[in-house]
């Protein structure tokens, strides 16, 4: 299809198919994720270089090392943004008080995010970009404050209120949108999708924030169509 015969993927514990198994009280890769169906479907051969608790700046020093291997794809998909905004929550509930930084402050994010994209531009190889899927702040809440020594109550003296988790994730969502605009590049837009069903938490694990299967499933299918109308353009 247009050419495209060969995708690289880097990114996170989303596109990496992990989701948490409430049975068993683990995260566990799952193979039918978002990117196996999508390969299969498509017949293309895609390497996922995705990791579990993978930051832009990781996945950038990853990108960089293997493009200096010798890496070649017609297509490089780059998700990245649910822990690089995501916080030290046992620091914060030790001094709510105090100015905390998440685990790449947003000027650091976007760098990284421009690096990559420029990196494979130079390459001869088409950035895409995939934005965040929305967080469930109440759920993602409850789940980081369930340790002993994360205290709700501090924690929501550093927040405010539980709401501003889902703002500040959505910042680092507008930062890929934004970057995908600047340089003209193909946003797979799944943020939209699982906002379109209505009812967010059918698609999202107990933690609020990975996607369930149903979520990869939906995910999916934004990966298809975004792909279908991109190779009849």
């Amino acid at each position: 299809m247009a050419g495209i015969s060969k995708i690289g993927v880097w990114g996170d514990s989303i596109l990496k198919g992990v989701i948490f198994d409430a049975e068993s009280g683990r995260y566990r890769l799952i193979r039918n994720g978002a990117v196996h169906d999508f390969a299969q479907l498509f017949h293309l051969d895609v390497k996922n270089h995705s990791h579990f608790g993978c930051t832009a700046p990781k996945g950038m020093a990853s990108l960089d090392r293997t493009l200096s291997e010798g890496f070649e794809a017609d297509m490089v998909l780059l998700e990245f943004g649910g822990n690089d905004c995501d916080y030290d929550w046992a620091d914060v509930s030790s001094t709510p008080l105090q100015a905390h930084q998440p685990n790449t402050v947003y000027e650091d994010f976007t760098a990284a995010m421009t690096k990559m994209i420029r990196a494979l531009l130079d390459k001869g190889i088409r950035p895409v970009l995939m934005n965040l899927p929305p967080i469930d702040s109440v759920r993602f809440f409850d789940w980081i404050t369930k340790p002993e020594n994360v205290d709700p109550d501090r924690v929501l003296t550093f927040l405010g209120e539980k709401e501003n988790i889902y703002r500040h994730q959505e910042r680092y969502s507008h930062a890929i949108e934004s970057l995908a605009r600047e340089y003209n590049l193909l946003l797979v837009d799944v943020r939209d999708a699982f906002l379109r069903e209505g009812n967010l938490g059918a698609f999202l694990c107990a933690d609020g924030i990975h996607p369930n299967e149903k979520g990869q499933r939906l995910i999916q299918d934004v990966f298809s169509s975004c792909f279908s109308r991109y190779a009849l353009a």
